[in-house]
């Protein structure tokens, strides 16, 4: 029999979707006489095109191999399998899950393993052991010629899903401790993946650099959701298995089944042995158990001997500081033993406490505040051997059909007040998906939020994110709804690294009832265009002069600032000031000179210290407002700082003070761009783009002419803006760049998706560049 196995991605990246079951059960096949291959289904995500492209690309695949059976573990497009399915009769598609929820449609024939049993107290749905669903996949294959009519046969295989009226045995049943499924002896299964798997992506594809090995099943955390306010009234169905404990979203939950520690470290420590021996280039392995901390550190004891590795567990914000000694005691460990431990997954879900008791996340948020410091305490004590923010894969849950703007500015406004950016990738991008097993799915029915079909613009996070196709569910709040829609459209057009400042804007918008997510999408190309204008120099006015820069290696400060800027993106991401020193020597390595940005640079005790260690040319990106004090400006000076961006909020005292909200800091910004320019240092103006600026933006101009500096440099962050004022943003730029060309000042733009972080220039007096170049 002809099997494939076909793993989907959303996008262009593995993320930490696990091919370990698929490998697995595809070296099972070929064990078993089959002609079994793996592949590996890279969808570019974003271009419906290339999307097409690929789904013709896996089709012929299937084709060419005449595949009788094709198994996949998450499924988000069923146009392939419908295809193959049309072409080839006979063939089957199965759907295998580790428990994860499923929303069966169409492109599925049968499923497996996601509805494995109830737990013994029979409370909630369990999750399956590996070895239990490679078992019952093993009985698949023995009566595979006549499925059809024996799939009944098959511990776990239900026909259509676990909503079906057809369904088998299920996984667990009849399980007695030392058993496995219908009271058999359980089958244990040698670890022996398949390494080798072909690609199917729209350009070269995604290194392998993570491996995902198999710790205990399930989840310890066991708060029932019907004892919370949210839940109240929710009827849950009883003809089928419910995931009814823990987080009302998640499959898991109190069903973790136990192993003892010393059987699970020696399975952890061959499962990485074996991939580390075979996969070319690998740094990490995943470990897929929910509750490792009590025995990381006989773990990488254990690992002693194996190439270095990054081992990534997942741990909930509460179990981190309610286990912070054997934690502490695995990170000494991991030193001790030449390995390397993060935190790569707490599930934060939200900053709100709101969502919090919606989700039944049985914490708070200040609990996963404290959680986050600890995390970074430790990260600063042992940074050559733990880490918790390197794989920015915690997970947070934005958007569900209850959440109002409010909530979301609540968790924003959080995550830019304590820096926590640095945790999240695509922050905004995630949301609630809803399957039939879940108790937060009835909670929506309950309320009215659930469709037959998604709302015209909506096609939900699964498809985007790869996971399996959910529920379609509609947001309660209208307003919501507008600010989802605007979130993307930002995130689309101008990238993730700003995200943070893109979700103020877009509650801002949303919150003052605006709901034309198509007017800001025009607003937004008109503003970048101008951008363009200043940034191409095909585009530029031929009377516009262009500044005199050198490229530059940024070092980032965080720490304290002495304005007061609303929408400082400083904020967003955390920096350990601790290790400033450790930063500039690394960056000094790249040969090129230094820029110092971020909060306030000058404001770092060892500012000057740092200059001097530098031993190259330096930047600073600044408020300016120290260098107002000679005798800094002085001693900056002689440790080697050669250039400054001086940043002004405004054209007047009242605008810029306004902004920054600390009065008299424009006089002496200016007085500090003085102090500079008179010790010989190479300036510009730095123009951050703010609503109440905008109107006099053209005087720029003519205070850098008052200020004897030859450049200004704008720059823009859409919060700052806001969602309402992009034209006027567009008509300012525009009035600045004429009145810049007729009094001979340069102009320069930072990209917009950079917003105010674009530190790769530094201002250069033209005759250092020429003495440089030679």
């Amino acid at each position: 029999m002809n099997v494939a196995f076909v793993l989907p991605y959303g996008e262009p990246s593995d993320g930490f979707f696990a091919d370990t079951l698929l490998a697995l059960l595809c070296a099972d096949a070929r064990a078993r006489g089959h002609r079994a291959e793996m592949v590996r289904v890279y969808y570019d995500g974003r271009s419906a095109e290339r999307d097409a492209e690929i789904v013709e690309r896996l089709v012929a695949w299937l084709a060419q191999r005449a595949c009788d059976l094709v198994v996949v573990e998450r499924l988000f497009d069923a146009t392939p399998m419908e295809r193959h399915r049309r072409a080839f009769a006979e063939s089957r598609v199965l759907q295998v899950t580790r428990g994860d929820s499923v929303e069966p449609g169409a492109g599925v024939d049968y499923v497996l393993g996601s509805a494995p049993g109830v737990t013994r107290r029979g409370t909630t749905r369990r999750t399956p052991q590996i070895d239990e669903l490679r078992a019952a996949f093993d009985e698949l294959l023995s009566v595979a010629p006549d499925l059809d009519a024996k799939w009944r046969s098959v511990p776990g295989l239900f026909r259509g899903g676990p909503t079906s009226s057809e369904t088998g045995t299920p996984l667990g049943q009849g399980e007695r401790e030392g058993e496995g499924p219908l009271g058999k002896e359980r089958r244990t299964f040698p670890f022996a993946p398949v390494i080798e798997q072909e690609v199917i992506a729209p350009g070269a594809a995604p290194p392998v650099v993570r491996k995902t090995v198999f710790g205990n099943v399930g989840c310890p955390y066991a708060r029932d959701p019907a004892e919370s306010e949210h839940f109240r009234g929710v009827e849950l169905p009883v003809e089928q298995e419910l995931s009814r404990l823990g987080c009302a979203f998640c499959h898991m939950g109190g069903d973790y089944e136990v192993r003892s520690d010393e059987d699970v470290v020696q399975s952890l420590v061959a499962q990485a042995r074996y991939y580390a021996e075979r996969v070319e280039g690998l740094e990490e392995i995943v470990l897929s158990d929910q509750h490792p901390i009590r025995y990381l550190a006989a773990l990488m004891r254990g690992a002693r001997g194996l190439p270095q590795l990054r081992w990534l567990f997942p741990a909930r914000a509460d179990a981190v500081l309610r286990e912070q000694r054997a934690l502490e005691e695995a990170i000494l460990s991991a030193r001790a033993n030449g390995q390397i431990l993060e935190v790569y997954l707490s599930g934060f879900e939200a900053f709100s406490d709101r969502e919090l008791a919606r989700y039944n996340k049985g914490t708070t948020k200040s609990e996963m505040l404290e959680s986050v410091e600890l995390l970074r305490e430790l990260g600063t004590r042992y940074p050559d051997a733990f880490e918790y923010a390197r794989s920015r894969g915690h997970s947070m849950l934005l958007f569900n059909p209850w959440t109002r703007p409010e909530d979301v500015r609540e968790s924003v406004d959080a995550m830019r007040a304590y820096g926590l950016g640095e945790l999240f990738f695509e922050v905004g991008r995630n949301r609630l998906r809803l399957y039939p097993d879940l108790p937060i799915t009835y909670a929506a029915e309950r309320d009215g939020a659930l469709e037959r079909e998604w709302q015209a613009g909506d096609e939900g996070a699964a498809r985007r994110k790869g996971y399996s196709s959910e529920r379609p569910w509609r947001f309660l709040d209208g307003r919501t709804r507008a600010l989802y829609g605007v979130a993307q459209l930002l995130r689309d057009e101008l990238g993730t690294e700003t995200e943070l400042a893109q979700l103020s804007a877009a509650v801002a918008w949303a919150e003052a009832g605006h709901a034309d997510v198509g007017g800001v999408a025009r607003d937004l190309a008109r503003l970048r265009q101008v951008f363009e204008m200043l940034l191409l120099d095909g585009a530029r006015p031929k009377d516009l002069r262009r500044a005199t820069t050198v490229a530059v290696e940024a070092v980032l400060f965080g720490g304290a600032c002495n304005n007061g800027c609303g929408a400082c993106p400083h904020r967003d991401g955390y920096v350990d000031d601790a290790t400033l020193l450790g930063r500039v020597d690394a960056a000094a390595e790249h040969g090129r000179p230094l820029l110092f940005a971020g909060r306030e640079p000058t404001l770092h005790p060892e500012v000057v210290q740092a200059v001097a260690r530098s031993a190259r040319p330096v930047g600073v990106v600044s408020n300016g407002r120290r260098f107002a004090y000679a005798a800094f400006t002085q001693a900056a000076v002689r440790a080697g700082l050669t250039a400054g961006s001086v940043k002004l909020f405004g054209a007047t005292p009242n605008v810029a003070d306004a902004i920054t909200r600390d009065a008299g800091g424009f006089a002496q910004a200016c007085d500090g761009v003085r102090q500079l320019r008179g010790r010989g240092v190479a300036l510009e103006l730095r123009t951050p783009l703010y609503r109440a600026s905008l109107s006099t933006l053209e005087r720029m101009a003519e205070l850098a002419v008052e200020l004897d500096v030859p450049a200004l440099r704008v720059e823009a962050a859409v919060d700052a803006i806001g969602l309402d004022a992009l034209s006027v943003a567009a008509d300012g730029v525009e009035r600045l760049a004429r009145r810049c060309s007729s009094l001979g000042v340069a102009l320069e733009a930072a990209p917009l998706r950079a917003g105010m972080r674009d530190f790769r220039y530094m201002p250069a007096h033209r005759e250092r560049i020429t003495k440089m170049s030679e």
